[in-house]
């Protein structure tokens, strides 16, 4: 902010937030309102606005969403009235990022483009590039890799062409090459991901901070598991637990954290993956942001049904389910702020048609799981209650099942991950011929989970399609010599629930209920169908530990 203008004291507070703000001290809040009180006495829209913008930066290093949201708001329109758009654009960015974090990325789409905009009518080369890095960071999130390493290039070709321009300079290009590493990776494009390890390695880690080398150990960790290089990915996993301190803004490094708990949970590493998890989770509940909370309950989940303790296995899955229902408020604020920023974006000359068309294609590729191109958990969310209200309004039945591959992480491990994806690719396929003309929904529910919805069946026809669905797979004959059931080809196993819905119900409960049968199902023989449905018949086998009468039964192990 340009302070020559202003008299002494006033420039001196704004020289007191500057240095405050570096460290995120307390006593930045209290300047700043003290600067904001100025700008409100003289009308002044340049203090007002850096006022409200500064509270924002440091209510999202301190991880509290609520206040970030209610500043960043705030500063845009003293900053609009005088047109500073450098601050407007870095505003845009750092909403972008949020929603982002929050699970919405057609939202944070619009942010961006909007920032874009502004970055390419006032010529602001050196806010447009950061925009390029969080547009890559967004794509890879949805798993759309060709189109973050665009974003990541045109970042990392500006970051090399401006080095003696950009302060932070090996931060900036080491996140770079980090962004571009992972996008290869999901790309499976190694050649190209062995580059940009090599730059890291050579001429990023001999200068690394604390906090710097969080990013770029989780990436290599998992970089060096895909290379089956042991003693590299262990040398990276206890360089991620030597860097990690509850004093990092979660939100700037969850991505990384996330994808490093997934590779801990993986390989099998339960205890460095138990040590994290506590002050990671605890970080994340500080934020609010149910998206980040349920991320951890997934793993969380999958991480009791891993070592087989039962009891937190079901309250986790208890709080999982509960939180899905609460997320439904999550979205507020961000539409809200949308409100406000679409009547902008008519105002700005490069709004068009093509940034409604990337926003819509951004909003399908949310939806959908890039390995397999079915719906994701994104989608299941919206459809499933959609689908649930129907058969509440039509008193007709729904079931849910939900399934796995019988012994895919030893399949994995034996035939390699490349394999493991044409695994799932096919157990996709056979899926989408279960569902040609038929009332079903499905989605991958992620890792080998998949999750069906039944529209109007009985009991007895839902049974009938798991076993059509079954037998579709068995024929197929793919080879699983490390199968642990009496086939030695890819099976799976199959837990479904079925029920009329009621009011005071939602699918939710459905698919508890249902991922609690796949579970015992498992626990008493894989490569088999269990149904079930609450105990308002007379008949059926009685289970007291979770309420539900199995109906049916199909055992082929």
């Amino acid at each position: 902010m340009d302070i020559s203008s202003y008299r002494t004291e006033i420039a001196n507070l704004i020289r007191q937030i500057n240095r405050e703000k570096e460290t995120y001290s307390k006593n930045t809040i209290a300047l700043c309102d003290k600067l904001e009180k100025y700008g409100q006495m003289q009308d002044d829209d340049a203090l007002t606005g850096y006022a409200c913008f500064v509270r924002g930066e440091y209510y999202y290093r301190k991880n509290d969403v609520l206040g970030f949201y209610r500043e960043m708001l705030k500063c845009m329109e003293p900053f609009e009235r005088i047109g500073e758009w450098g601050y407007l654009a870095m505003a845009d960015n750092m909403l972008g990022i949020m929603s982002l974090n929050r699970g919405n990325a057609p939202f944070a789409l619009d942010y961006y483009y909007r920032a874009q905009s502004i970055c390419k009518q006032y010529s602001l080369p050196d806010i447009e590039w950061v925009l390029q890095m969080n547009m890559g960071a967004l794509f890879l999130s949805v798993g759309s890799a060709g189109e973050a390493i665009e974003h990541y290039e045109a970042a990392y070709k500006y970051i090399i062409d401006h080095k003696d321009d950009i302060p932070e300079f090996i931060e900036s290009f080491t996140a770079a090459a980090v962004g571009l590493g992972r996008s290869y990776l999901m790309n499976k494009d190694m050649a190209d991901a062995d580059k940009y390890e090599s730059i890291i390695e050579v001429q990023c880690t001999p200068f690394l901070s604390k906090d710097e080398e969080i990013n770029v150990y989780c990436f290599l960790a998992r970089y060096y598991y895909i290379k089956k290089e042991p003693d590299e990915k262990e040398r990276a996993v206890k360089k991620v637990v030597e860097a990690f301190s509850s004093d990092i803004a979660i939100l700037d490094f969850f991505d990384d954290l996330y994808d490093f708990l997934s590779l801990l949970l993986e390989t099998g590493d339960y205890t460095t993956f138990a040590s994290l998890l506590v002050p990671i989770k605890a970080m994340a509940q500080k934020t609010s942001v149910k998206n980040i909370e349920q991320k951890l309950l997934h793993l969380m989940i999958e991480f009791f049904k891993s070592v087989g303790d039962k009891d937190s296995y079901k309250e986790a899955a208890v709080h999982y389910y509960e939180n899905e229902r609460m997320m439904s408020h999550e979205n507020d604020l961000m539409i809200k702020s949308m409100i406000k920023l679409r009547e902008n974006l008519y105002r700005l000359a490069e709004e068009n048609s093509y940034i409604a068309a990337k926003s819509r294609s951004l909003e399908r590729k949310s939806e959908t799981d890039p390995l397999t191109s079915m719906y994701n958990r994104f989608r299941l969310n919206s459809e499933g209650d959609v689908i649930y209200q129907r058969g509440l309004k039509n008193h007709v039945g729904i079931a849910v099942e939900m399934l796995d591959v019988d012994f895919f992480k030893e399949y994995n491990d034996h035939y390699g991950h490349q394999a493991g994806d044409r695994v799932i690719k096919y157990i996709a396929d056979c899926i989408k011929k279960l569902q040609d003309n038929l009332n079903i929904f499905a989605a991958r529910y992620g890792g080998d989970e998949f999750v069906l919805i039944y529209e109007g069946y009985t009991e007895k026809e839902v049974f009938s399609l798991a076993k059509d669905l079954k037998k579709i797979i068995n024929d197929g004959h793919v080879v699983h010599e490390y199968s642990r059931t009496n086939s030695k080809f890819i099976t799976i196993s199959q837990g479904i629930f079925w029920g009329i819905p009621e009011e005071g119900r939602s699918i939710w409960q459905f698919l508890h209920q249902a991922d609690g049968l796949l579970y015992k199902v498992k626990t008493k023989s894989r490569n088999s169908i269990m149904v079930g449905h609450l105990p308002i018949y007379s008949s059926g086998n009685y289970d007291d530990t979770e309420g539900v009468l199995v109906t049916e039964m199909e055992d082929d192990s």
